[in-house]
């Protein structure tokens, strides 16, 4: 859809642009044609066309009132002669006026050749001055045309180098999850192994292996649900179920969920919520899912000793609102920002030591895109956080 409205503005402001230029172009042509081409036509051709012609009057009605006399008495070779010359005389009355010695020269028969190449050279003055009136219509429509083809190459080059990017994105999710999903499998195999075998005799060290193996079932599991929610609101069929909720009661009950993990680790929690209810439609249980996410990622990657700050503000004036998910840890690296939100864009390194997938970011910032906002990175440190993903909500 946004495509769609970006093509339309695109060739609606074009198209004004083009009409604007024939505007001027027009406005300078008739101003041109005023002052000096008629004024000299009528000067130096005279005759009655040239001299008679609008009654003094000069500018564009002039030159079609010419065009249309001339459509008019080219008309008149298709009628009958009794048609003929009722129409030649209306012409004659309105369109120009002769003296009564040309007239009578003309019923005569006197003069009719040169009459002839006057009207002839008449005929090509007059089809030289459409074509320049014409002119601006034409070059307007040609480069109309010619921005609409390439911006239409532009855009098709951009889906293309989109689609490439889909494509090598694609492949190395697929690696990721492979890799991701092997590590655990062969730790869990491997002890499996051992116990089956009886390799392993001491009960604390039976233990030790049970736990591992619970562990790694369960980091499979989290992996594969969160693959699975990747997949679906990726899906074409997926829709939100909007409802008015309470916003700030809905972040203070997901934080409640948390709050233990975070004590437990010794990390520090601030809650700035504001006490009013801020009533918003949102798909309740996706939109708790995108800040668990970001709840879970602020877990993981903060260390025992520094704080996480979680902000909640209200602009009435502006209907928005802002969530912020703010900590004191380490700043992320500008290599890894530029894909912060693309999914397992994390590195192995950080995946094996801090257990992370890559794909919680990338859902939250799905989830809430549906919802008509963004997520977005704020490295901007200050004294509360030196880094936060901030969620920004507006109608």
């Amino acid at each position: 859809m946004g495509e769609k409205n970006n093509l339309k503005k695109f060739l609606v402001k074009k198209f004004l642009l083009v009409i604007f230029g024939i505007a001027v172009c027009e406005f300078l042509i008739n101003l041109l044609y005023s002052s000096v081409v008629f004024p000299g036509l009528q000067h130096e051709v005279g005759g009655p066309f040239f001299e008679n012609l609008g009654n003094g009057t000069y500018g564009s009605s002039a030159l079609y009132t010419t065009f249309f006399w001339f459509f008019g008495e080219a008309l008149l070779f298709l009628l009958p002669d009794i048609a003929t010359k009722s129409v030649r005389g209306f012409i004659n009355t309105y369109f120009y006026r002769m003296l009564p010695q040309e007239v009578g020269l003309l019923s005569q028969g006197k003069g009719q050749d040169i009459w002839n190449l006057y009207y002839i050279g008449c005929l090509m003055i007059l089809v030289l001055l459409i074509l320049f009136a014409l002119l601006p219509y034409v070059v307007g429509a040609i480069k109309f045309g010619r921005l609409i083809q390439k911006e239409m190459e532009l855009r098709w080059n951009e889906d293309k180098e989109r689609h490439k990017e889909y494509e090598r994105r694609r492949s190395l999710m697929l690696s990721d999850i492979a890799h991701d999903l092997k590590t655990p499998i062969t730790t869990i195999n491997g002890y499996a192994q051992a116990l089956r075998d009886g390799v392993v005799t001491e009960e604390d060290k039976r233990e030790q292996y049970l736990d591992a193996i619970c562990n790694k079932s369960q980091r499979m599991d989290d992996l594969i649900s969160l693959l699975f929610e990747y997949v679906k609101i990726d899906s074409e069929g997926f829709s939100l179920h909007k409802e008015s909720v309470d916003i700030v009661e809905l972040l203070r009950e997901n934080v409640a969920l948390y709050y233990s993990d975070f004590e437990r680790k010794g990390i520090e929690v601030e809650l700035d919520i504001p006490e009013q209810c801020i009533w918003w439609k949102v798909d309740k249980i996706q939109f708790s899912r995108a800040v668990a996410n970001l709840l879970t990622n602020e877990l993981r990657h903060v260390e025992q000793g520094q704080a996480v700050l979680i902000r909640l503000r209200w602009d009435q004036d502006r209907e928005r609102v802002s969530v912020l998910f703010g900590d004191t840890g380490e700043q992320i690296s500008d290599e890894i920002v530029k894909h912060i939100f693309e999914p397992f864009v994390m590195g192995d390194a950080s995946r094996s030591t801090k257990g992370g997938s890559g794909l919680g970011l990338s859902i939250s910032s799905k989830i809430v895109k549906m919802h008509g906002g963004r997520l977005y990175l704020d490295r901007n440190s200050t004294e509360e956080y030196k880094k936060a993903f901030v969620i920004l909500l507006w109608n």
